[in-house]
């Protein structure tokens, strides 16, 4: 059975008693049916993971801190620049790219992106974003939260890419040069911070990728087929790290 996980914003250390809030408790309490002494899993967003129990408090329900560990990082850095798309497909985009390790995610506004908003929505938007990423670390077992960046503008967003990464932006019609060529390619096996750049519905205009091109990105296909926009930032990412070594290793073995 899973060990039940929550999010603690603040410093912890072994020992201390934390008051659980009343979502906390309705959660333990209602949802999972815990009963005092029972164990669950604790973390603050900092790459620690801590070891707790249930306990009944002065102040009602609280969380005895037992232990704590770092948990170590997966190694590579991927900041996922998403093209912001229709409806609400960037929440599912969001949720699934923190289980697959994005570190930062930064909404952006492309020539062909529909949804436009004031700046109050937008804010909003990143808000709701930021918890959706913070829900999805606690139920896929990350001790870091990915950060939700502000909506920028297309050329905002170009001026991420820097020398010391390996800047790609996802494009249907480059015919040269693939993903995966690319990340088998012997003069990027030492990279270990990524740009990814996926486009909206619509795809990305010529002139954009000639700008990317401009601002030090190189563009690469993800094969014959058009995918969704939601399908191609998932397959990236999955496909990243598994060329990285953080997918399809067992627990007792090494990534090479």
């Amino acid at each position: 059975m899973t060990i039940p996980r929550l999010y603690i914003p603040r410093p912890l250390a072994v020992g201390e008693l934390c008051n659980a809030t009343p979502g906390q408790t309705r959660y333990i309490r209602g949802v999972m049916r815990m009963h005092d002494g029972d164990a669950l899993l604790v973390f603050n967003g900092t790459g620690h993971e801590y070891d707790a129990a249930v306990r009944q408090g002065p102040e009602g329900l609280a969380l005895e801190i037992t232990g704590g560990r770092a948990v170590s990082a997966e190694g590579i850095e991927i900041t996922l620049c998403q093209a912001v798309p229709k409806a609400e497909k960037l929440d599912g985009i969001i949720r699934r790219a923190t289980e697959l390790g994005a570190g930062r995610i930064v909404p952006f506004l492309a020539e062909r992106s529909i949804p436009r908003w004031p700046a109050a929505k937008a804010q909003l938007k990143r808000e709701r974003w930021q918890k959706i990423a913070l829900e999805a670390a606690r139920q896929c077992g990350r001790t870091d939260i990915p950060e939700i960046a502000e909506i920028a503008v297309y050329d905002e967003m170009l001026r991420l890419a820097s020398a010391g990464a390996l800047n790609l932006i996802l494009w249907e019609e480059e015919a040269d040069r693939g993903i995966r060529a690319t990340l088998r390619d012997p003069a990027y096996a030492a990279a270990k911070n990524f740009l990814l750049v996926i486009g909206p519905e619509g795809g990305f205009s010529r002139d954009e990728i000639d700008r990317a091109r401009a601002a030090g990105l190189q563009s690469v296909s993800l094969g014959k087929r058009v995918l969704r926009v939601e399908t191609a930032a998932l397959s990236v990412l999955a496909i990243l790290q598994y060329e990285r070594g953080a997918l399809g290793v067992a627990a007792g073995e090494s990534a090479p």
